[in-house]
């Protein structure tokens, strides 16, 4: 609607009351001025936001935070770039890895750009997909992590942002910084947040219960939960053996976290070891108590990484190694399958049905021998018995075949 007082009433009565033989050409000043006015407040246009997710943290010293460079697109996108300042007096950039924006749809080309801690820099970090595929999907541009160095507080700023379509044409965006607030308390873990771990059963944040003096590390990463979007929280401390947690959200959740607590010992939250050799037990909450159940995510699924010298020392090969959850007072062996080897680690991923205690294992060997063992048997008696019956029909065929021509010749 137009706002009447854009438009004098003097102005308009005067224009209305003049002789009929000037009425049209009156009339057409009208119509300009209307037009003028509703290009005065015809909206602004929509544009593409590009924001540091968490926008606030609070962290203790000594702990390890988590930025992703999130976008969401107001029109097709093919690619994005940016620097990053930040107090370099707090806090060191550890990694730069590449997000799921463009990653989740074709081949792309990642740059983490140049780090300069002293400076407090990331220069000309970029992601581009290759051809003329593009974007419409919200997601993450690029992962940050960072080690406190030092108290007190740290603007995150991103500056020269450029985001393109698949012609290299700039588009309109807006930019969300963040800030981190650093305390001088140390702490044994990589907390990230005051967002706390979960709880026993379907995953939850707050008090998880587990003895403080048995976490060994924890990580903590948040998103904004968006349904229908695949979300996937990557985790990049060398200290963490989980890489990535994936869900599928059924409803818009809003913000997030997904917290690994990677123990010393198993959880205090169980009673006894799952079968095997462990090789590291963690607890894996995801939102606050309540949140991780079907009714809200689905397709969710635990990506992590075992050392290959630990693999090599104990005699076991990919084939073994298997994820373990704990839920309603005992383990479950979950479906684990093996992704590859790379820098000094095998990767695996599995499907689970929640979110609780973990635990990291390696099948022993005389279990994965004897199952095949027991298959070989199997076949190999299968194969006698059809050898055998083949055998029979043979020999009573010929036996027939016999007495057909001796009774012809009889005759």
């Amino acid at each position: 609607m137009i706002n009447k007082h854009l438009i004098p009433d003097s102005f308009t009565n005067s224009l209305l009351k003049t002789p009929d033989s000037n009425l049209p050409g009156r009339l057409f000043m009208v119509f300009l001025l209307l037009l003028s006015a509703f290009a005065l407040i015809s909206p602004v246009s929509a544009e593409t936001v590009v924001s540091l997710s968490p926008d606030n943290q609070s962290v203790e010293l000594g702990s390890e935070i988590v930025v992703d460079v999130y976008i969401e697109p107001d029109m097709p996108i093919s690619g994005a770039q940016f620097d990053l300042y930040f107090d370099g007096s707090v806090l060191d950039v550890k990694s730069v890895s590449e997000g799921d924006l463009f990653s989740n749809t074709a081949t792309t080309f990642f740059s983490e750009g140049t780090v300069d801690n002293t400076a407090g820099t990331i220069i000309y970090a970029y992601s581009v997909l290759f051809g003329k595929d593009e974007v419409t999907s919200p997601g993450i541009l690029a992962t940050i992590v960072f080690k406190t160095t030092g108290s007190g507080q740290s603007n995150l700023q991103i500056a020269n942002v450029v985001v393109s379509n698949s012609s290299g044409t700039a588009i309109p965006i807006s930019i969300e910084n963040a800030v981190v607030s650093i305390s001088d308390t140390s702490s044994s873990g990589g907390s990230t947040d005051s967002a706390g771990s979960g709880s026993s059963g379907g995953g939850g944040a707050g008090d998880s219960g587990e003895q403080f003096g048995n976490i060994e590390f924890k990580d903590v990463t948040e998103r904004n939960v968006i349904k229908g979007m695949n979300m996937s929280y990557h985790f990049n401390s060398r200290e963490n053996p989980i890489v990535n947690v994936n869900f599928t959200p059924l409803k818009n959740s809003g913000s997030i976290t997904t917290t690994i607590e990677v123990l010393k010992d198993r959880s205090a939250l169980v009673q006894d070891d799952p079968e095997g050799l462990v090789y590291r037990n963690m607890n894996i909450w995801v939102g606050k108590y309540g949140f991780a159940t079907p009714a809200n995510i689905e397709a969710m699924a635990i990506g992590f990484r075992v050392e290959s010298s630990w693999m090599e020392a104990n005699d076991v090969n990919a084939s073994a190694i298997r994820l373990n959850r704990h839920s309603d007072g005992k383990w479950e062996a979950l479906q684990t399958i093996s992704m590859g080897e790379k820098d000094g680690y095998v990767y695996f991923e599995s499907s689970t049905p929640g979110f609780s205690p973990f635990a990291i294992t390696a099948v022993p060997d005389s279990s994965v021998i004897s199952d095949d063992v027991s298959l070989e048997d199997s076949t190999s008696d299968d194969n006698e018995d059809q050898t055998l019956d083949q055998n029979m029909i043979l020999v009573l065929f010929i036996v027939f075949m016999v007495l057909i021509v001796k009774r012809g010749r009889d005759r």
